[in-house]
């Protein structure tokens, strides 16, 4: 689903624009990946100017790791200690250049400092569940900012973090936090099982449903370390560029990187991809869905009344089933029997005049079709129906539909 666009000082994210870089840079020794920490004035004005060439959009600066300390060890650093270390950042890199900046932080006292100095967007790895202050004072100075799903809290599964975005959400409206100003983050990485981080990736497309921008940090994570049996940061490269690529493609509108040039170029083919199965003009789009789930999430967003919810997803969802080697007879019921509910059928052309005895059939119709349609033919007890009817029913169990 296309996504709202926002507005970050002159660029431009989501929506149809091309995705945009995010340039990491940490000014805290503490981060679990010491390459991307900039150590004195000299090194960060140099590091600025080299992303500025690797075509970076926004600059995204920390004064405190945000990475699990239960994986990389960081430890927590004072407040006063990032103010610090954020305002001298800032005031070396806004003499450099004039592309927008966001403060990667969870504190609402960190940011006052930041908004001193012009920083462009808030990037709060909480959701606004961390500082009560922080929405007030997004609300407040009417900056953009990235909500990312909190790591702290729940259980991981695709639903629950999409709730934690929700929540963050409704703390967004509570505040009065400007909706068009929003950008949303799914968490990958932050301590979670690797099974958990591909899950997120493969589903990213769920979380534009919101209605919001993405962004996604995938850079040098230890999901990629975990498949590639890579346990040093330093060796993630070509990982990250990979997973990068998959990302945009699934709809990232933001990518948060470390290496920017790499970054970058792997957006760019994943730009590529994506536009090959998303069609949109002007204000309708295509969708495809395939699962209740994402169904329900659309329903949800357009405001559809919640009793109706449950029904109007079934038939959301479109679904063809192919069942190899029916007898004549039987295609000849499945055809009618989706016909009256609805959908369709389709077999081999010689099947009406029985010059085959057996023929593939693709079943074409609704998730509700298909329950239907499997409930009704299992209670027959000829033709081989009543098996397909159970293997339907168990085919609709696996895709969890």
């Amino acid at each position: 689903m296309r996504s709202n666009e926002v507005k970050i000082g002159q660029i431009a994210v989501g929506g149809e624009n091309e995705p945009k870089v995010m340039g990491v840079i940490n000014l805290s020794p503490e981060s679990f990946y010491q390459q991307s920490v900039e150590k004195d004035e000299t090194h960060l004005i140099r590091r600025v100017e080299e992303m500025i060439k690797e075509q970076v959009a926004i600059i995204d600066v920390g004064g405190a790791s945000t990475a699990p300390k239960e994986i990389y060890g960081t430890s927590k650093v004072e407040i006063e200690k990032e103010s610090k270390r954020i305002a001298q950042g800032l005031e070396v890199i806004k003499s450099v250049t004039d592309i927008p900046v966001s403060i990667d932080t969870t504190s609402a006292e960190v940011v006052e400092v930041a908004l001193d100095y012009g920083i462009d967007i808030v990037n709060d790895v909480s959701g606004f569940q961390g500082d009560p202050r922080m929405a007030k004072l997004v609300a407040e100075y009417d900056v953009p900012v990235v909500l990312m799903a909190n790591p702290s809290t729940g259980k991981q599964s695709l639903a629950n973090t999409l709730n934690q975005i929700k929540r963050s959400l409704e703390i967004a409206t509570r505040e009065n936090v400007d909706s068009g100003k929003i950008i949303i983050d799914p968490g990958i990485g932050f301590g979670k099982p690797m099974d958990f981080d591909i899950t997120l990736l493969k589903n990213l497309d769920t979380f534009k449903m919101l209605g919001h921008p993405l962004l996604v940090g995938v850079s040098r994570k230890a999901f990629i370390g975990t498949i590639l049996d890579q346990p040093d940061p330093e060796e993630r490269l070509i990982g990250t560029i990979a997973a990068t690529s998959i990302a945009v493609a699934n709809g990232a509108d933001v990518i948060r990187a470390h290496d920017v040039l790499e970054a970058f170029q792997a957006s760019k083919i994943g730009f590529g991809m994506r536009h090959q199965t998303t069609i949109s003009h002007n204000d309708a789009q295509i969708l495809e869905i395939h699962d209740k789930y994402k169904a329900k999430i659309l329903l949800e967003y357009v405001g559809t009344g919640k009793g109706i919810i449950k029904a109007l997803a079934k038939k959301m969802i479109h679904i063809s089933i192919h069942i190899r080697q029916v007898s004549i007879p039987g295609a000849l019921i499945l055809k009618q029997e989706m016909l009256a509910l609805g959908g369709d059928a389709a077999y081999h052309h010689d099947t009406i005049d029985s010059k085959i005895d057996r023929t593939d059939v693709i079943l074409m119709g609704t998730l509700l079709h298909m329950k239907k349609l499997a409930g009704k033919i299992k209670k027959m007890r000829y033709f081989g129906l009543e098996k397909i009817g159970s293997s339907i029913q168990t085919l609709l169990e696996i895709r969890n539909l």
